[in-house]
Order: structure tokens, then sequence, then C-alpha cells
């Protein structure tokens, strides 16, 4: 062969060899496209299935859990891609926006039912306070009218019923002045300087089955301030004693002086309390348990709140124990240092006094406040001509005629002197059912030692022991 065939040959060669390698080239980027498009077209039907289930299951599970849903992971063919990152974020992204959305939605409808429901108390304390004060203006009413009855009827059976009327009278007081302190209203009764003595009694007024307390006797005065609510705070303690007690039983009211104040004990001997409604009633009494006014329920238990809300205002302290001496449950009501204070001394009986005058009656009500026994001024005397004496006779001027409250003359023995009064504290205003039944008693005694001529009557007739 010669030179030129030879180069041809080669030349054929190399270009067969060249062809080859482009054609093989050619083949492997065709097969890499088709992986290629494969591939895209995976990634397209799992950016169509992923878009799909955002529109139809991660969306309205985000809506419906309010934003708070555990982000799906993405779909096999598209981790780590730009489309499954941007999915990923878009659900995050709608989610954290609708969290935002539900938080400013929540707290405008608590800012919404927290102005209604502020609202609604409001609306209601306001009307508690009008019906119990309409109710407390009705029961003074009353109170003064059987007052004014007392005064005029004066007979025995007239007396035991104004006053079994107007001990009704008070029992409602009590309650419509309980309703208007936890409606956020006043006591408004002002009291003078009372010994516990006779604020005691004066509880004990506004009580039913009052017969069956048995008070000590502590001269130590309470302070004008806080008189109202201490004894309105010590008629509910006496009356849930008596009402969780037996029908026959005492209460017994004792003091305990301690070097910071004086403690009140009521003790009964009725159920006791059982440790979680102590813990209950001492988490009201103590100012830990609030409710409003709407929140006390059909059946509301009123007391310990508005003794609660008493101590709270006025400076004293009521708690409970269980069991007592009596197996029974004890009120505690302390009163500290600051609210007490010495009995002050009652001014000088005038040498013209009528000490054969009734002790006590009902005293008429103003301004809806709570009705107190005050002394009723004698019957006026008839005045006597004087009779002017013969020669030689010595000048005794007759004694003035005196009568009782229900208009009897009362006789007095010539050989003894009449028995001073005794004295009482003038503090002692607040009213004592004690003295109205010795009074009925001793009116009812004295027409039948009138009538019999047997006894004469007594200079302290009436009067409470």
């Amino acid at each position: 062969m010669n030179a030129t065939a030879t180069t041809m040959v080669i030349l054929s060669a190399a270009a067969a060899i060249v062809a080859g390698a482009a054609a093989w080239v050619a083949h492997r980027r065709w097969q890499r496209a088709r992986q290629q498009a494969h591939l895209l077209a995976r990634e397209q039907q799992a950016t169509e299935r992923a878009l799909h289930k955002l529109v139809h299951e991660t969306l309205p599970q985000v809506h419906q859990t309010g934003g708070r849903i555990s982000v799906p992971a993405a779909a096999p063919e598209l981790a780590g891609t730009a489309v499954g990152e941007q999915l990923t974020n878009v659900v995050k992204g709608t989610a954290g926006v609708v969290q935002a959305v539900v938080r400013d939605m929540q707290y405008a409808a608590h800012q919404e039912i927290a102005q209604v429901r502020a609202t609604a108390v409001r609306s209601t304390e306001a009307a508690v306070r009008s019906v119990s004060s309409a109710l407390v203006g009705m029961a003074a009413k009353t109170s003064r009218k059987v007052s004014e009855g007392v005064r005029v009827h004066e007979d025995d059976a007239a007396f035991e019923t104004l006053t079994g009327i107007d001990h009704t009278v008070q029992q409602m007081l009590l309650v419509a002045q309980g309703w208007t302190v936890l409606a956020g209203g006043k006591l408004t009764r002002h009291w003078p300087t009372t010994t516990l003595t006779d604020v005691v009694r004066a509880a004990m007024g506004s009580v039913e089955d009052y017969q069956r307390v048995k008070p000590q006797e502590l001269n130590l005065a309470v302070r004008t301030r806080v008189v109202g609510p201490v004894v309105h705070t010590l008629a509910l303690l006496l009356d849930n004693a008596l009402r969780f007690s037996p029908p026959h039983s005492r209460v017994h009211v004792s003091f305990e002086q301690g070097h910071h104040g004086v403690t009140v004990l009521v003790d009964d001997s009725g159920l006791q309390m059982t440790p979680e409604q102590l813990d209950a009633a001492r988490d009201i009494l103590t100012g830990q348990r609030t409710d409003d006014i709407t929140q006390l329920g059909a059946r509301p238990q009123t007391g310990f709140r508005v003794a609660a809300a008493l101590a709270h205002a006025y400076g004293f302290r009521v708690d409970v124990q269980a069991p007592n001496s009596l197996l029974g449950t004890r009120a505690l009501l302390t009163l500290p240092q600051d609210l007490l204070t010495m009995v002050p001394q009652a001014p000088p009986a005038s040498p013209q006094g009528t000490p054969d005058a009734a002790p006590a009656a009902l005293a008429p009500v103003l301004d809806g406040r709570l009705p107190a026994l005050a002394p009723v001024p004698a019957a006026p005397q008839p005045a006597l001509a004087p009779v002017p004496p013969t020669a030689g006779e010595p000048v005794h001027e007759p004694p003035a005629a005196r009568t009782t409250a229900s208009g009897l003359t009362v006789r007095s023995r010539r050989a003894a002197p009449a028995a001073s009064p005794a004295s009482r504290p003038a503090n002692a205003e607040p009213g004592r059912a004690s003295v109205i039944a010795a009074w009925a008693r001793g009116t009812q005694r004295a027409r039948v030692e009138q009538n019999t001529s047997h006894i004469t009557a007594d200079n302290d007739q009436g009067r409470d022991a």
C-alpha cells in the first residue's frame, strides 16, 4: 500500500473513532437529560401532591387547631429542594399568623367578657343595693310605727305583740343590711361608744331564739365607728351558732382579754364543721377567696362573706375553730386594742328624775337605722294644790304622785325613803330583749298588785337586773 492509502485508512479510523466518541457522549447526555426529566416529573408530581395536601389537609388543620400544629415533613422527592423548603416555610408562617390572630381574638374576647362581666356585676350590685335599701327603709318605718304603738298602747298583750313584730323586723334588717354590704354599700346606723356587754345584747336582738344565748358581761367599750359593724358581725355569728345547734341547747358568749385586744368567743354544741368546711370558711374570712355577687348561686350563703367584708373594712378579725369544749364549733371575733376604749362615765342623776319610769322601750328609727331601746319619759305628773297648814302644825309637803309606764299610781312606803336608781352606763343605747321582757312582766305584776291592794309597788319595778 502506498502512503496515500495508508493515510486514508488512518483518517477513516480516526473519523470512526471520533464519530463513536461523539455518539457515546451524545448518548450519555441523552441519558442524563432523560434522568433529569424523570426527576423533574417526579418533583412536579410531589409538588402537586404537597400543594394538594397543604390546601385540603394542612391549612384546615392549622385553622382548626388555632395554629397549634406540628409542621409535617416534606415528601422524599422534595427533601432538600427549594420547593420543599418553601412549602415548609409556608406551613410555619401560616401557623404563626393563625396563632397571632387567635391570640388577638382571645384577648379581645377576654377584654369584652371582662367588661361585660364588670358591667353586669355593677348593675347587679346597684340593683341589690336599691332593693336592700328599700327593704331597710320599709323595715325602719315599720319599727318606727311599732315604737309609736308601744308608747300609745300601754297594754301588756299589745306590748308583747308589738315587740314580737319588732323582733322580726330586726331580723329583716339584719338580712337586708347584709346584702347592702355584699353589694358594696355601708351600714348607715351610727352608734355611740358601747360596752361589749351591750354589743352582745344588741346582737341578740337581731336573731331568732335569742333566749338560748348565754352571754358574759364585760364593761370594756367599743369605739363608736365600729360598734355597728361589730354588732352586725356578732349577730351573724350568733345566728349561725343557733341554726346549727340543737333547738334546746345553749350558745355561750364569752370574752378573752389579751395584750393586743379582746376576743369574743361564740361556742355552740351543734354539728362541728369538717376540716374542709373550716378551710373553705377561713378562705372566705381571710379574703383569699372573693366571689362577686353574681357568683353566689341560687342558694347563697352570705354570713361569712358579710363578716369578712366588715372585718376587712373596719380592722377586726373573724375566725372559726372546731371542735370546741362542747364538741361543737367556735367562732372568734377579735377586736384589736385600737378599736377599744374605756367605758364613759355616766352623767349624774337628776334630783328631779323619775326612777319609776319604764326603763326602756322601742325608739323610733331614722334613715333606715336599727331601732334601739331608749328611755321613755314618765307620764306627766299632775300638779297638786298646796294645802295651807293649820296653826301649830308642822308643814309637810305631800309627795308628788308617781305613775308607772302603764298609767298606774305607784305607792311607796312612808317609813323608808325611796331607793336611788341604780346607775347605768350612758352608752347602753342598743336594745336588749331582756329589758323588754322584764318591763312587760313588771307592768303586769304592778296591775295585779294594784287591783288586790296587798303589796306596794317596788320603786325599781320593771328595771333590768
